[in-house]
């Protein structure tokens, strides 16, 4: 029958509904009519290729919890929202993040990034200031350049083979 619906995503003022039968017109039709008739339900952005609808509110007519709470009834999942439990579990790593910190993952490729940036920028002042050795010094950076760059390219692998 597909995946049920769930909410996704949750930020104040805005939720993420997520399901395979809201590809369908039938079902999402009538979703969308029970989601508008809820108190506080300002807009509705159905995405049918995604399968995911959009559901604004008003913050003032009601908390993010309880705009949650009656939509979970709605679509009859009483446990949490899968965004919330998502934010409260430890990473695969078992080591705890503080809030605000970033993944490794991140992290790394931050540092390629800057990195890459270097090596160009040094690569480009040896070029136009030519110390001497400056073959060597213009060839070293652009091996550190290829360096970074394998890196950024190896976190990003999996989008670049879509």
């Amino acid at each position: 029958m597909g995946t049920p619906i769930s909410i996704v995503s949750s930020i104040s003022g805005r939720l993420r509904l997520k399901g395979e039968s809201l590809r369908q017109a039938v079902p999402r039709e009538r979703l969308e009519r029970e989601l508008l008739a809820l108190d506080g339900v300002t807009d509705l952005r159905p995405n049918p290729g995604a399968g995911s609808v959009v559901v604004q509110y008003d913050q003032a007519a009601c908390t993010m919890a309880e705009m949650e709470a009656r939509i979970s009834n709605l679509i009859g999942s009483a446990s949490p929202s899968p965004a919330r439990s998502i934010k409260r579990t430890s990473p695969v790593s078992g080591a705890q993040r503080r809030p605000g910190q970033r993944s490794l993952r991140m992290r790394v490729n931050r540092v390629s990034k800057m990195g890459m940036l270097t090596s160009l920028a040094t690569s480009l002042a040896v070029t136009q200031l030519r110390p001497r050795g400056w073959k060597y010094w213009h060839a070293g950076t652009g091996w550190m350049f290829v360096a970074c760059l394998g890196v950024h390219l190896l976190v990003y692998r999996r989008h670049l083979l879509r």
